[in-house]
């Protein structure tokens, strides 16, 4: 697991082989993070289109976290993401 991109208080982009997450920052006085896997059409998307891909998907969930309820993902228990962040920052 690696990010592979992030737009600082908004959004990160992570990798683990083929399958990517998108973890977004949501909410105003009261913040959360939607956590989703992005399916391949969106893998696809985001190749094709890159971060301008990511920064659309992110604003829209952002503006409406429930649209990505049944999309939700867990991966923020699979992976040691402390590290992964902590590693991506300091290579900066």
């Amino acid at each position: 697991m690696f990010v592979v991109d992030e737009e600082s208080w908004s959004w990160l982009l992570f990798q683990d082989q083929n399958d990517m997450y998108l973890t977004v920052l949501c909410g105003g006085v009261a913040m959360f993070n939607v956590d989703i896997q992005l399916s391949q059409a969106e893998v696809s998307s985001y190749r094709s289109f890159g971060r301008s891909f990511i920064e659309e998907l992110a604003k829209s969930i952002a503006l409406n976290p429930s649209v990505c309820s049944s999309r939700k993902s867990n991966f923020r228990n699979e992976f040691d993401l402390t590290t992964v962040i902590k590693d991506w920052r300091e290579s900066k």
